[in-house]
């Protein structure tokens, strides 16, 4: 193999590689502790939203980006695998591959690395995030769904009794119905990124990658407490 092909092989993976980072549109504010809202009656949405934003980022840190990773410096996946490692080591020492080669055995570390196709430590922080983001909802939704029923039953009371008239109703009816099923979409939402995550440890340990197992039973404990959560709320 000369310096050329080894060049080409390797190009398409830097660039995956560098396209896998988190988005720049996770907010600072994830790196520290999670968002502690009180209940008040916009601001569990805000809760909601942070939510929403920790399970994304689940998802990112769970998505293989393993290519070029852990490949041999000047070598791609496609060449850095156990029957060829020698050859292109070999070739990219011959080439001067800017001296980046330390030797066969370094190399042969290098491949075995990039089986860790993600990293369970980062996955561990935004998932003990996530729980306790997920804690702050659950413990404010039920009072919440508690007042939008005192309100409806206001409303209700006042349609009867002549105080408003139909369409007003109608509208503050909706106001309440549309703040519920906001809170619902959120938990929705969570809960699909929670199966993605799940679907994307799968993936990884079918590559290879050990040690998931927990993360994996981890992420779907977490999918069924939101799902738990959402199936508590009545879209009237």
């Amino acid at each position: 193999m000369n310096i050329r092909l080894c060049t080409y092989i390797l190009i398409p993976f830097l660039a995956l590689a560098a396209c896998s980072s988190a988005p720049a549109s996770y907010s600072s504010r994830m790196e520290g502790a999670p968002l502690n809202f009180a209940a008040q009656p916009a601001e569990i949405d805000a809760q909601a939203a942070a939510l929403i934003e920790l399970s994304e980022r689940m998802v990112v840190q769970s998505t293989i980006k393993g290519a070029a990773m852990g490949a041999v410096v000047g070598c791609g996946l496609a060449v850095a695998s156990a029957g060829n490692v020698s050859n292109c080591l070999a070739a990219a020492t011959v080439a001067g591959v800017g001296g980046a080669l330390a030797g066969h055995m370094a190399g042969k570390r290098q491949v075995t690395h990039r089986i860790e196709t993600v990293s369970p430590s980062v996955i561990v922080r935004t998932l003990r995030k996530t729980n306790q983001q997920l804690a702050l909802v659950q413990g404010s939704l039920p009072a919440r769904l508690a007042a939008q029923d005192r309100s409806l039953a206001t409303l209700d009371l006042k349609l009867a009794t002549g105080s408003i008239d139909r369409e007003t109703y109608l509208e503050r009816k909706e106001s309440i119905v549309s703040e519920r099923r906001a809170i619902a979409d959120a938990l929705l939402a969570t809960e699909a990124n929670a199966v993605q995550t799940t679907a994307n440890l799968q993936s990884a340990a079918a590559r290879g990658q050990t040690g998931l197992a927990w993360h994996i039973s981890a992420i779907k404990a977490l999918e069924r407490e939101v799902g738990s959560a959402r199936s508590s709320i009545s879209l009237l």
